[in-house]
């Protein structure tokens, strides 16, 4: 790695490992999206809840797949691409450039995930179902005109995808790409605060990324667990009927109760004062909101969790490899973003 204004730490000890990356301003050359078979997975189903089978679902073809994550696994993952065909489709191995590259991994799987990018002919990306006219999304934003800084900020769209900022003025001449994540953290008039769960809920429309909601057996002859999984799926199915316009009033019920948190293995995308920072933990939200917050970042959002959250470098292994990644690490995602560095 020829470039200095780059630091990065991973700490082992935990149940998933600490990544911390500082990617300085300066250091960046271009910033880019990726998003695998663009033209067919737009519009796509994403993961669904199967009420019948109590278990997540995909529709592909016009066809739902059920188990989505056990025995239709291949198939509900058609859309999806490696690291390596994600470098291929960006053309940054065979420039030669040096590059960072992270997961996206909840863009074309959950509700509220959108992308919109200025050089696409259909520029929105997003679910079928999703109702991108009515909602505000806290967006990564980079900007057509190089010498301006990426920021998060909130946008809207309206019914012809064009992007508009918060007063609903258009933008789609300014920005050359953004990407929605759950803001965590954000500054406003000069002050940086955790952003309360209570305002987002609503956003993570994967459960069990904020409820303890284990929806799989691991030892199948222990009836307590089985029975103990069991109601954990009626409750995933209980807060999904209705959505979205329950999805809300549920979720914040569940806190309301004070039912269990989930530690979550998250992956945040955020700023500081002089640049990207990019940090991986495994906690409750609030608690990698405070840990960011400690940090100086400014303002982050969530991209990605689970087996899917790693951090791939050009520089490493000596061809290119993984700086850090989940225990239980899948490759294969619909979207990622590069760094690419001068």
């Amino acid at each position: 790695m020829k470039n200095k204004n780059i630091e990065y730490s991973v700490n082992l000890i935990g149940e998933e490992p600490e990544f911390l990356m500082k990617i300085g301003f300066d250091a960046i050359e271009d910033i880019l999206l990726s998003i695998s078979h663009r033209q067919l997975s737009n519009r796509g189903s994403g993961s669904i809840w199967d009420k019948k089978t109590k278990s997540w679902a995909r529709i592909i073809n016009g066809k739902k797949l059920s188990n989505a994550y056990e025995t239709n696994r291949e198939d509900t993952r058609i859309y999806h691409n490696i690291y390596e065909e994600h470098i291929g489709v960006l053309k940054l191995r065979e420039k030669g450039l040096e590059f960072v590259i992270i997961s996206n991994g909840n863009l074309g799987n959950n509700c509220w995930h959108a992308a919109w990018q200025y050089d696409e002919k259909k520029k929105l990306y997003c679910l079928k179902k999703e109702p991108f006219w009515e909602r505000s999304y806290s967006c990564f934003i980079v900007p057509r005109d190089k010498t301006k800084k990426p920021f998060i900020g909130k946008v809207r769209f309206n019914e012809a995808e064009d992007l508009l900022d918060e007063t609903r003025k258009n933008i789609s001449e300014e920005v050359n790409w953004c990407n929605y994540g759950q803001q965590i953290v954000r500054t406003r008039e000069g002050k940086t605060d955790a952003v309360p769960i209570e305002e987002i809920i609503e956003e993570f429309c994967d459960v069990r990324h904020v409820f303890e909601l284990k929806d799989w057996v691991k030892d199948k002859s222990n009836q307590e667990e089985k029975a103990k999984v069991e109601k954990n799926l009626e409750i995933i199915g209980e807060l999904y009927e209705g959505y979205y316009t329950q999805f809300k009033e549920k979720m914040l019920q569940k806190l309301k109760e004070e039912f269990p948190r989930a530690k979550y293995y998250h992956s945040t995308l955020g700023l500081d004062d002089k640049g990207i920072v990019l940090y991986h933990y495994y906690d409750k939200i609030e608690e990698i909101a405070k840990r960011l917050v400690d940090k100086g970042v400014k303002d982050s959002i969530i991209l990605d969790q689970g087996g899917s959250v790693g951090t791939y470098a050009s520089w490493a292994y000596p061809n290119g490899g993984y700086l850090s990644t989940s225990s239980y690490f899948r490759p294969n995602r619909i979207s990622v973003i590069g760094f690419v560095l001068k």
